[in-house]
């Protein structure tokens, strides 16, 4: 994971000059506001207190049943040893199968039937004996208490019957259960809650009071409060049905039903652990918002929940998937995914599959299969061999398991889809049709430009004094036995024996004088395989090196060695020890890999490497060249099968024009191994001329080539704190100075020719042209050693030559080879560069493609994009993976696409992908998916599930408070078409959920946690309601279905601390305008650093899936609400509200008592006391005191947030810093940040 430090504090503390600070909080403390220790600052005058329901089940008396009383404590005590993992099972009995339990055994059965004293089960529970004693003492389990020993006993003695566990059998619907209060229920809900009260002689609590009732299913639905005027409104309604008037309203008509899918949304989110960063190593920004959108349009438009299943699932599957439908997909694409240099692809694609296994488990069936990824499940029965099952749905998809670190914080992570608009598509088209017709117009025939540029090329060669001749062969022969003739044009073709190494042997005769260029041509031939120009079975062919003499015809005795100090081929291998330089060594580990194995055609062919001599050569009266062709390559037969040689002369201001010949880099590492000294430190490599077969240090670190490195690309090099060297052969035609671009991550020095260019000591991620630098070249053969130090993370370089204009380019070069020496592409090529230089009519359609070309790459960069599900065409093969280990595949194991056994059996044409997995989700064959959905719905409202454990449905779930209310709620759920608003207006509109929230002492001792809801249980707001909130009651909330991720405030500097340097995501940009004030559920989710005044309210950090939040109560949480910039922001713009609405004529003191009136009902949907009235305008006494005293103080309150101040109210800044501090009070009352 990227790195990751506490940034609660930073979110509490850091924001600037806030009033907390600016005002002292002995202020806020003196007799008008405290500190409440259990949960937030408030006002102690205007609350009053109460007593927060816990969320325990409670006990009362009722008949024993295996699965509520008794597995719950086999499960958790003894199921680990005695259970259906075999690999742990100890004394090989299981205690989770009654026929095992029971069955004779040698020291007597664990369990018998009727007869507690008999079972060896109670009596190594109840035993005091330490070695015999169970759980043991050493099993971390606690040990069994006495009512739990008493349970076990009595359900032996009534003859240990067992069941199966409650949910894994499909739900039927109970009977509404009878009861004698018919006046209570409006539903068949309190029908079930009332039931179970009664049997507990408890009577439910009254109706809460109109004004919370409606501000309870405000935020319960829409997650904001009621305004002054819906609130207005519902009282001033007498009619019996009001209530139910209003939850059909909020459920179905705008804007709340807007409002009702971004509340609804928030917790799926984190059950699809949707952020907008990877989470991994760099933690790179990535779009999959429009997946966010899906799930709100789907909420939106009541998507029934089977198809909201099925398109999440398998969306991507479905005949003529629509665009939505992939979209939806992207819930299996919300996992981390990494970046990380050396990380293994094949371990991060296990990862990401088992993601998607946890995930939909845990979200769809409500179980814990993780658990079974490296063993079978210790307490419910998935076993290894189903988790592989279903993972075998997800470890298929088109993707790779390290994606690149591409500089692009908006980039989808493939597969992914792009999402243009009716306009983009229509603009797509255009540009597209453009370029076609501009294409078109490129190919039409250009006489007049032909001719010219024919012209141009016999001019050039001329130009540099250029006139090829052909070497006449005289001799030829091969060192090791292949045979050699010479043809009719002047080439020598081999046949016969082809050794694993030769040399050819060349005499060749010429009249030439003062020939400066040599040219080797290697041509093809029929002969030669697919008529190609090596030797080799696919064409291919290596020249290690060549030795030139010359000898005088005229006079023998005068003879010369020809030395080279520049080359140049038209083709060369993309490896460092196959570049055309190494023939100017005399190594034969290298050598000039010509690549005519990817010849297209015979056309196609021509391989053609020139070389520069020292010196002029050639004799008066004829010379006669003596050539040796070298292939002792490791790779054998890798010889030229026909080769013809040419020379020419070379005007003394050629060389100045010839492009430097570059090789390929060699690399050694690593020096230093975490030493902080790397930098000044000498290792050997910058001191001596390169040599590739130099070894340095005690350890003999040596060069290695580099390959696959690109000049002109940012090229990571190692993992590890170190430095690393670069090195690399530069062959000059002449004297002069090469610039070039420079990039390094960390720091870095470069050297040329022994001599330290440029260095930097810093702590950087590499990017293009971090630095340049001017490197003098000698005539011939320079080095250069490049020293990156790398500080931390991946260490990198950037290497780009910058020529200058008066060089040679491609067309030039090719313009110098004699005819038939270059490939139909390459004369496209330098056909079209000479029309780009020279043809006004060609540059400008040329300018207009590019134009197109550019408009069309802008387009699709503002294009929404998506990431997506895509299957392999042909599935993964998978195993089960032995200890959940990656390259640990049991071969003996082989699994197929499947259910856990103990769900049931797919039916049999149900398709072998996704499909059918989904559509068993949704089958009334799976006895969970309705049953764990109402549960969370459930959950959104009490605070608590039926089954509180939400996440777990298995054994070690807990049993529900109201199994048969599950149940109905469940069959009702499914019976009405999956139909979400349904099942929600049934719990709004029960009696249940309309009581009122005031604690009953009377029940501390019967239902101290409140399991049976004989009242509605308080509970804090969310993250996300308490911002929104803020935001709304102020007025500056903006409220914008869907879109991309923003970014409001935030302190600063929190992104550095925990990101990478190259990271994309490294730096916070604060988003401006309504962007500060969308409601929290677009706000931009980094994983590493998640919205800190979110987490701080106990949001998760979305790396994994979260099927429940915690809820805490710290001092931290107080001091966002009254520093966070936010908070403070939304106080300041409510004061302005406050004293710019209404009547502001009259006497002062009734104007601010209306003022105080107005603004603690739109905090809290209550109307003030006298006392609490009094306490109000006492604290604005205090404040407009303090403030008049330290304008100062007013200024720095005032100062914070971007929202402007109105002309009106700049006059006077400690009036409004007073009424500013009332504001923040009452925002954060009990009453406004509490669920009553």
């Amino acid at each position: 994971m990227a790195p990751r430090r506490n940034i609660h504090a930073r979110a509490a503390i850091a924001a600037p000059a806030l009033w907390l600070s600016a005002v002292g909080l002995s202020t806020l403390v003196c007799g008008t506001l405290a500190i409440r220790s259990t949960t937030l600052i408030h006002t102690t005058t205007l609350t009053t207190t109460a007593t927060t329901n816990s969320n325990t089940a409670t006990n009362t008396q009722h008949s024993i049943r295996y699965g509520r009383d008794i597995r719950p404590i086999l499960s958790d005590r003894c199921f680990q040893c005695h259970g259906q993992d075999p690999a742990t099972r100890q004394e090989n009995l299981r205690l989770d199968q009654r026929e095992e339990a029971t069955a004779s055994r040698p020291g007597g059965a664990a369990i018998v039937p009727g007869d507690a004293q008999a079972s060896q089960l109670y009596r190594h529970i109840t035993t005091t004996d330490p070695k015999s004693i169970m759980p043991p003492p050493g099993s971390n389990k606690r040990p069994l208490s006495d009512a739990e020993k008493n349970l076990i006993r009595d359900w032996i003695n009534q003859g240990a019957p067992y069941e199966p566990h409650w949910s894994f059998t499909p739900p039927t619907r109970p009977a509404v259960p009878t009861v004698q209060e018919t006046s209570w229920p409006n539903n068949a809900i309190d029908n079930f809650i009332l039931a179970r009260l009664s049997t507990s002689n408890i009577t439910p609590s009254p109706d809460a009071s109109d004004r919370e009732l409606l501000r309870r299913l405000f935020l319960d639905v829409t997650g904001l409060p009621p305004t002054p005027v819906e609130l207005s409104d519902y009282l001033a309604d007498t009619r019996p049905d009001r209530y139910e008037r209003w939850v059909h309203k909020l459920l179905n008509t705008e804007p709340y039903v807007t409002r009702m899918a971004e509340r609804l949304a928030t917790p799926w989110l984190d059950m699809a652990r949707y952020a907008d960063t990877a989470g991994i190593h760099m933690d790179a920004g990535r779009q999959i918002w429009p997946y966010r959108d899906w799930v709100l349009a789907a909420l939106l438009d009541n998507m029934p929940f089977d198809q909201f299943t099925v398109e999440q699932i398998a969306g991507d599957l479905l005949p003529s998937a629509s665009e939505a439908q992939k979209v939806a997909t992207g819930f299996n694409r919300c996992h981390v995914t990494s970046d990380e240099g050396g990380a293994i692809n094949e371990e991060y694609l296990v990862e990401y599959a088992v993601d998607r296994v946890s995930t939909t488990s845990s979200v769809f069936l409500g179980l814990t299969v993780g658990c079974a990824r490296c063993h079978d499940h210790k307490y419910d029965p998935i076993s290894a061999q189903d988790f592989y099952s279903l993972y075998s749905y997800f470890n298929s998809v088109e993707e790779p398991g390290i994606y690149d670190q591409r500089p692009d914080a908006n980039r989808a992570f493939e597969p992914f889809m792009m999402l243009p608009s009716a306009e983009d598509r229509k603009l797509l088209d255009e540009l597209k049709a453009r370029k076609e017709t501009l294409t078109a117009k490129l190919s039409s025939p250009m006489p007049e430009d032909d001719a010219t540029r024919q012209k141009f090329f016999a001019d050039a060669q001329a130009a540099l004094g250029l006139t090829w001749h052909i070497a006449k062969p005289t001799a030829a022969m091969s060192v090791n036995g292949a045979t050699l003739t010479i043809q009719p044009d002047d080439s020598i073709l081999a046949g016969g024996a082809n050794p694993a190494n030769d040399d050819h042997l060349l005499t060749l005769r010429t009249d030439d004088t003062n020939i400066s260029a040599l040219l080797i041509e290697a041509m093809g031939d029929p002969s030669l395989a697919k008529g190609r120009a090596g030797r080799t079975g696919h064409g291919n062919a290596v020249l290690t090196g060549l030795t030139v003499e010359v000898v005088s015809v005229r006079d023998p005795a005068q003879t010369k060695v020809v030395n080279f100090r520049w080359a140049w081929a038209n083709v060369q291998q993309p490896h460092t020890h196959l570049a055309v330089t190494n023939l100017l060594d005399d190594s034969d580990l290298t050598g000039w890999g010509l690549g005519a194995h990817e010849a297209k055609s015979a056309a196609d062919v021509p391989r053609t490497a020139v070389l520069l001599a020292d010196e002029p050569f050639g004799y008066e009266g004829g010379t006669e060249l003596h050539i040796a062709l070298q292939y002792r390559s490791e790779h054998a037969q890798h010889v030229i099968g026909r080769v013809r040689i040419q020379t020419s002369r070379l005007n003394a201001a050629a060389a100045g024009v010839l492009p430097v010949a570059i090789g390929g880099w060699y690399v050694a590492t690593p020096f230093g191994l975490s030493s902080d000294k790397n930098f000044e430190t000498a290792f050997g490599p910058e001191k001596t001329p390169f040599d590739m077969h130099a070894t340095f240090g005690p350890s003999r670190i040596g060069w290695k080539p580099r390959e696959n490195s690109n000049d002109g690309e940012p090229t990571n090099i190692t993992d590890v704190v170190c430095a690393t060297y670069l090195a690399r052969e530069i062959y000059s035609p002449d004297n002069r100075e090469l610039q070039v671009s420079l990039g390094s991550d960390d720091a870095m020095r470069l050297f040329a020719n022994g001599k330290e260019v440029i260095s930097r000591k810093i702590d950087r991620g590499v990017m293009p042209d971090q630095d340049r630098a001017v490197i003098p070249l000698k005539r011939g053969r320079n080095t250069i050693v490049y020293k990156i130090i790398n500080t931390g993370g991946p260490g990198a370089y950037y290497f780009k030559p910058l020529p200058p204009s008066s060089e040679l380019g491609s067309l030039g070069m090719l313009a110098l080879l004699p005819d038939g020496a270059r490939t139909p592409e390459q004369l496209a090529a330098a056909n079209e560069q000479w029309l780009r230089q020279n043809s006004p009519r060609y540059r400008q359609i040329q300018d207009d493609i590019a134009a197109a070309s550019k408009s069309e790459t802008e387009l699709n960069a503002r294009i929404p994009r998506t990431m997506i599900m895509k299957e392999l065409e042909k599935p993964r093969e998978t195993f089960v993976l032995t200890r959940g280990q990656y390259d640990h595949p049991d071969k003996s194991r082989p699994v197929t696409r499947n259910i856990p056994a103990a769900l049931g059996t797919l039916p049999a044409d149900a398709p072998a992908d996704r499909r059918g997995l989904a559509t068993w989700l949704t089958s009334p064959q799976n006895p969970l998916l309705s049953r764990v959905t109402v549960n969370r719905y459930w959950e959104l409202f009490f605070g608590s599930g039926i089954v509180r454990t939400t996440e777990d449905f298995g054994l070690q779930g807990e049993w529900p408070s109201h199994p048969e209310l599950l149940d109905w709620l469940a069959v009702e759920f499914r019976e009405s078409g999956w139909n979400t608003r349904h099942i929600l207006e049934l719990i709004l509109t029960s009696r249940t959920y309309r009581q009122s929230s005031h604690t009953r002492p009377e029940l501390r001792d019967i239902d101290s946690e409140n399991r049976l809801l004989a009242s509605f249980p308080r509970r804090r707001l969310t993250a996300e309601q308490l911002r929104d909130q803020a935001l709304y009651l102020s007025g500056l909330l903006k409220e914008k279905l869907g879109g991309p991720s923003v970014k409001p405030y935030q302190p600063d500097g929190l992104w550095q601390e925990v990101a990478m340097p190259q990271s994309n995501t490294r730096t916070y940009q604060r988003g401006m305008g309504d962007e500060l004030y969308r409601r929290s559920l677009y706000t931009y989710w980094k994983r590493a650093a998640p919205p800190p005044s979110m987490l701080t309210f106990d949001a998760p950090t979305r790396e994994f899936c979260s099927i429940r939040r915690p809820s805490t109560s710290t001092p931290l949480q107080a001091l966002v609400l009254w520093n966070d910039e936010q908070f403070v922001e939304a106080a300041r713009v409510l004061a302005q509200r406050t004293l710019t609405e209404g009547d502001i004529s009259g006497d002062i003191a009734k104007r601010d008592t209306q003022r105080l009136y107005t603004l603690f009902e739109r905090c809290t949907s209550q109307q003030p006391d006298e006392k609490q009235l009094a306490a109000l305008v006492a604290a604005l006494a205090d404040f407009r005191t303090r403030f008049m005293s330290e304008p100062a103080a007013a200024t720095d309150l005032l100062n914070v947030g971007l929202g402007p101040i109105p002309d009106a109210l700049k006059d006077d800044p400690a009036e409004l810093a007073s009424w500013t501090m009332i504001a923040s009070s009452l925002m954060n009352l009990y009453q406004a940040t509490t669920q009553h």
